[in-house]
């Protein structure tokens, strides 16, 4: 694990771009859901069968994530120094970031990364889009996602991201051995995560599910269109 994301952070001098993707779908459409699990994987004791596989659910609550500037932006840390930010502007402030556990056996994986703006149930979603991003070309079965190569996804605004892309420029080696680290105190077999303070935000790193591949992050609201969460699916649990 420490050479190849040492290696990613060496070798990454630009951005790749974010991926369109087939969603994520089961292998039988009768185990495949019609909904996300977006509400039911953060509450105690949810647990769920696909394809012939059992997940219990529990939720890490990780820490809060400082956005100053209430411009989100999701992406591989390892690959990506920075990314284009979501166009939707978010609230201001510091917010609890909760990650929905998702265990089978001994194999446990981080199926949701969640910024929480609420506890309100959630009445639908919205994807995350940035700037020049138009739904309405996406095929069935397709979304706006990023790509990870390093099994790692993110949180951070758009200032932590700058400070975060300047100290890795500056430092290279050092700084990445420090985040791999980091991480690594957080361990358990199979995914980890890591809250990275700047002078300018909250770097959040965390494990994507089962590895590499393309990710969606969407935008969940209440009955009265309040925002209650950005959400990033790893594709743990398959739905359409």
């Amino acid at each position: 694990m420490r050479h190849l994301l040492a290696l990613a952070l060496l070798l990454a001098a630009t951005a790749c771009d974010r991926k369109e993707a087939p969603a994520p779908s089961g292998s039988s459409a009768t185990e495949t859901l019609d909904h996300p699990v977006f509400d039911e994987a953060f509450a105690p004791g949810f647990t769920i069968t696909q394809n012939g596989t059992t997940f219990a659910f529990r939720t890490e609550d990780v820490g809060r994530v400082d956005l100053p500037t209430g411009r989100l932006a999701a992406f591989d840390p390892f690959v990506e120094f920075e990314a284009e930010p979501f166009e939707k502007e978010l609230p201001r402030g510091s917010f609890p970031l909760r990650l929905a556990i998702a265990r089978s056996g001994d194999d446990e994986r981080i199926a949701l990364a969640k910024i929480a703006f609420s506890d309100a149930r959630i009445a639908r979603w919205e994807l995350a889009l940035v700037e020049g991003q138009d739904p309405a070309t996406l095929k069935p079965g397709e979304f706006f996602g990023y790509g990870v190569d390093s099994g790692t996804g993110s949180f951070m605004d758009e200032a932590a991201m700058h400070a975060y892309a300047g100290r890795l420029r500056r430092e290279g080696e050092e700084f990445s051995d420090h985040l791999i680290e980091a991480m690594e105190k957080t361990y358990v077999h199979t995914r980890s995560w890591l809250l990275l303070p700047t002078e300018r935000g909250t770097v959040a790193l965390f494990s994507s599910g089962y590895g590499d591949g393309a990710y969606a992050t969407y935008f969940a609201y209440d009955a009265q269109q309040n925002l209650v969460a950005a959400i990033t699916d790893f594709g743990v649990i398959a739905w359409r």
